[in-house]
């Protein structure tokens, strides 16, 4: 009994045990699905919903079971990089997961759903088949592995779920919402996504035709720096909603110090640093 105590009191036995936790906070998702949450209930804040949390639980499940299910179909793929080949070796856990948390997210996206209508269900589908198809291949080849497309229905998902489908569903008709608001986040995450087309750039094949692929590293992240201040003008640019705070402004300049410094980095560095950035825009809406 001595012996487990001093074992456990060891400092390097400590170091061990929470490099274990954070492989797995790290490799089933838990920070970009918690940023989804945080951001979504932000959003939803902005609009002046009461029932903003439902709309963080939606997308943190939803979040979830999507990216924990992609990396299990993409074990399949020939190379697999070392986040693969953990998912591999507990690929029946993460299974489970991926169907828990997704049939959670369905039972929150019922309790949301105010009217069964094409203008909320064709948004909502499309980013479904985009998500099954990013991993699932139709005659051979997937859709990230299509020319132009991997970043592109990256950021359609994204803000479809944790942009449009709350003001679709609460039936908001701001045009500022649809003509500023929507597109910042469209961009936003198109400059979020940019550093990962970076780290996949020994993974991803050259057809693919990716940003960092067509302009080079360098290239892509001033792409990705640029698209991120263009952000801060659109939301600037949309007084209503007094949305440029100290907070904010510090979110998105922190984002552009971890793109800045993105290349040749670990999944830890992109998984739960420029992942979890994404809550601190969500928190900005929160405490706006």
């Amino acid at each position: 009994m001595e012996k487990n105590q001093q074992s456990f009191c060891n400092p390097n036995s400590q170091i061990q045990l929470l490099k274990i936790v954070l492989n797995y906070i790290v490799h089933l998702n838990f920070v970009i699905a918690i940023s989804a949450g945080v951001l979504a209930s932000g959003i939803a804040n902005v609009l002046i919903l009461e029932n903003y949390l439902e709309y963080g639980l939606f997308s943190f499940f939803s979040t979830l079971s999507v990216y924990n299910g992609q990396r299990v179909v993409k074990t399949n793929s020939e190379i697999k990089s070392p986040w693969l080949k953990w998912v591999a070796e507990r690929i029946k856990f993460l299974s489970a997961l991926s169907i828990i948390s997704g049939l959670i997210g369905v039972h929150f996206f019922i309790r949301l759903l105010n009217d069964v209508t094409s203008i909320i269900i064709l948004p909502i589908g499309a980013a479904a088949i985009i998500s099954l198809y990013y991993v699932v291949g139709i005659k051979g080849r997937n859709l990230r592995e299509l020319p132009h497309l991997k970043i592109h229905s990256i950021a359609f998902t994204w803000t479809v779920i944790v942009v449009v489908f709350p003001i679709l569903n609460e039936k908001l008709c701001n045009w500022q919402i649809f003509k500023f608001f929507i597109p910042a986040h469209y961009i936003y995450f198109v400059a979020v996504a940019i550093p990962f087309d970076i780290r996949d750039l020994k993974y991803d094949s050259p057809s693919q035709r990716t940003i960092p692929q067509v302009v080079g590293v360098r290239g892509a992240k001033m792409i990705s720096i640029v698209l991120l201040i263009l952000v801060c003008l659109v939301i600037g640019s949309i007084p209503s909603l007094s949305l440029l705070t100290p907070l904010f402004i510090l979110a998105i300049l922190t984002q552009i110090i971890f793109i800045a410094f993105s290349a040749s980095k670990q999944d830890f560095y992109y998984s739960i640093l420029i992942d979890g950035a994404i809550a601190m825009l969500g928190m900005s809406y929160l405490l706006r």
